[in-house]
């Protein structure tokens, strides 16, 4: 087996040191003599040490694999396997009995074209890409496995036009046989048609048991289309300007006949239009058209009778339009018409279907298929669009002023324009005669409040801002909305889309928090013995009891303010026993609140609440009337803490403020 092995360029260093020996002239002067025959024999040593070093780090590969016929899958020996790197062959050799081969010294990790090739030509010639795996040093080793190739098959066959019977020559028939990742070079391996002047056919030598596709482009006149669209055989297909042969080794029809879609010649039809309104009178100033590959087609208004004459290519269907357009005040939608010939089976008859839309007039119906085809039409009234569009929009986070900025100028009355939020209040049977409540009942209600703006007009009309004249309150939603802007060129005033904006205001950062101010409260209607409310708003007394119940911690809104609050209690006392009660709480935890917001509402046990607001409501507890408060329920069910009674619970805390101040301690509050 003949092997052809490139060894590695030797490096600029490598090449000086091997070469650095010192010419010695005798010149009589014994004591250089002997010096520099001293350093030419370390010169030399030094060089054989290199030179057994780059032979030891040298790498290569042998590839190893079996050639195999594809139809039968026998062993094939004496075949010719050769590996290119590029287009250098680095290797060949021969098949042995078994059909394997084995070729040493190729380059790893490189791209490779293994060609496998007869010398009788009983075999077609097939390529294999493959990339040799990395070898760290030495000798590595790759098993491509088994490798089929082909016997030959000379393929025949003919293109002609079906219309007019002629020879179509000129066609590039290609294929590939190859395997694995094609690189640059496949088409050095492409197998590629000629055409036989004297038989007028193509003929290409194919692999007969390997699935090859050829493809040859139609595009004869180079005009960018297909000069053909459909073939009647049938594995022969026609995909954009490429002609497909699939299986092409067993291509045996030996003629493919290539067709064009007939183009019918349009006959010509002219459409007269009666547009008429819901009284019946004839409508001017409307356009029917229609758009034809490059043509347009656009009617013409017959003053005298009052309609429309569209003449337009009929080839068996058409669609045009209708423009919106304006008579007066009023404005008509656009429309569309669809007319198509339809077949009566039983008698061959044919009759234009019409089908339209955007019309008050009948949508469908037939009529005949003349040379002059009659509608009448009704438009549709439709509301004027505005074409004012919102381009963005923006809210600056200290001021929470809103800027809109619109497609053109426009002038917006401030009375369109208000910032609204949902406002909590309580109303009591008891408070006015003049209200709808009944006595004995409190309703909680959400009603919409708006605070004042102020507006600002700049870019000539196309930035609009509108900015609150008094502070928001923290923590709340509130929602801009713009009514109707009117354009100042004139056009459509309307209610543009996009100009709304909704937002919540942030935490109060600045509230002080007072750990203090923490309150254990079991909502039991008492507080330290006593009633809170003696009876509610029909004059009834409170029928709570002053009994145990669950306890809850409630903390003021300034809890907002901080980054964290950790509560971890001890224990607790009651009827002057202290019992173990150890229960941690986190509160807050990255500026997240963990409890719940309520609204406080003071009223007697039995006072019916109508609750109209979505709010969440807390009552019973020693919280002042309307206000908010965060609550979270713990572990204990507890009376008031009285006099006579003692009723505590002892906790320590921790927690920072957004502010990064730190605070920590121990408390012991009554049961309120």
């Amino acid at each position: 087996m003949k092997i052809n092995k490139k060894l590695a360029p030797i490096p600029l260093f490598v090449s000086l040191a091997l070469t650095g020996c010192i010419e010695v002239d005798d010149d009589s002067n014994d004591g250089v003599v002997d010096a520099l025959n001293q350093q030419n024999a370390v010169l030399t040593e030094q060089n054989n040490l290199l030179a057994e070093q780059i032979e030891n780090n040298q790498t290569s590969v042998t590839l190893a694999g079996a050639v195999v016929d594809t139809s039968s899958d026998t062993p094939l020996e004496g075949l010719n396997v050769a590996v290119y790197q590029g287009n250098t062959v680095v290797a060949e050799g021969v098949t042995s009995e078994n059909g394997g081969f084995n070729l040493e010294g190729l380059p790893a990790s490189a791209d490779l074209t293994v060609v496998v090739s007869s010398v009788d030509e009983s075999y077609l010639e097939r390529a294999f890409f493959i990339t040799t795996g990395p070898v760290d040093s030495g000798e590595g080793y790759d098993d491509i496995g088994i490798v089929g190739v082909s016997a030959p098959v000379e393929v025949e066959f003919s293109v002609t036009d079906a219309q007019s019977g002629e020879a179509i020559s000129g066609l590039s028939f290609i294929g590939f046989s190859f395997s694995g990742s094609s690189t640059s070079n496949v088409f050095d391996f492409a197998h590629e048609s000629e055409f036989n002047d004297e038989t007028q056919t193509y003929q290409i030598t194919l692999p007969r048991d390997l699935n090859v596709t050829l493809r040859a482009n139609i595009d004869i006149d180079d005009d960018g289309e297909a000069d053909f669209d459909f073939t009647n055989n049938g594995n022969v297909n026609i995909s954009g300007d490429t002609l497909f042969i699939y299986e092409a080794s067993e291509f045996t029809e030996g003629e493919i006949s290539l067709s064009q879609h007939d183009e019918a010649a349009a006959e010509e039809k002219t459409v007269v239009i009666s547009l008429i309104d819901n009284m019946g009178e004839p409508l001017a100033g409307a356009e029917f058209m229609m758009d034809m590959f490059e043509d347009t087609y656009t009617s013409e208004y017959d003053e005298e009778s009052g309609s429309y004459e569209l003449v337009v290519p009929f080839d068996g269907g058409i669609s045009f339009e209708m423009s919106s357009f304006q008579v007066g005040d009023i404005t008509y939608s656009t429309g569309s018409i669809n007319l198509s010939r339809s077949t009566r089976y039983a008698t061959g008859e044919t009759s234009i279907n019409v089908n339209t839309s955007g019309f008050e007039s009948n949508s469908y119906y037939s009529v005949a298929d003349s040379e002059i085809i009659n509608l009448v039409l009704v438009p549709t009234e439709v509301e004027p669009q505005a074409t004012v569009e919102v381009i963005t929009t923006n809210v600056n986070p200290s001021s929470f002023a809103y800027s809109v900025y619109y497609s053109e100028a426009v002038d917006i009355d401030l009375d369109e324009v208000s910032l609204t939020y949902d406002q909590v209040s309580i109303v009591r049977g008891n408070e006015s005669a003049d209200d709808s409540v009944p006595n004995g009942y409190t309703y909680i209600l959400s009603e919409e409040a708006s605070v004042e703006l102020s507006q600002n007009v700049a870019l000539s009309g196309v930035k609009h801002t509108f900015t609150p004249a008094t502070e928001l309150q923290a923590n709340t939603n509130y929602r801009f909305a713009i009514g109707e802007v009117s354009p100042t060129s004139g056009g459509v005033s309307a209610n543009v889309y996009g100009d709304d904006y909704s937002f919540t205001t942030p935490t109060d950062e600045t509230a002080e928090f007072d750990i203090n101010a923490l309150k254990l409260d079991n909502s039991n209607f008492y507080s330290n013995g006593s009633v809170i409310v003696s009876e509610n708003t029909a004059g009834v007394s409170n029928s709570a009891n002053n009994y145990g119940n669950s306890v809850s911690i409630l903390l003021p809104t300034s809890v907002e303010s901080l980054n964290y609050l950790i509560i971890n209690f001890e224990s607790y006392t009651e009827y002057g026993n202290q019992y173990a009660f150890v229960n941690s709480y986190e509160l807050v935890r990255d500026e997240n609140i963990f409890m719940q917001r309520q609204f406080a509402i003071n009223v007697a046990q039995n006072e019916s609440i109508s609750n109209q607001s979505g709010m969440s409501y807390l009552r019973g507890t020693t919280v002042a009337d309307g206000e908010y408060i965060y609550r979270d329920s713990i572990g204990l069910y507890l009376e008031d803490n009285t006099a006579e009674n003692p009723v505590s619970a002892t906790f320590s805390y921790e927690y920072q403020t957004k502010a990064g101040e730190n605070a920590s301690g121990k408390l012991t509050l009554p049961i309120l």
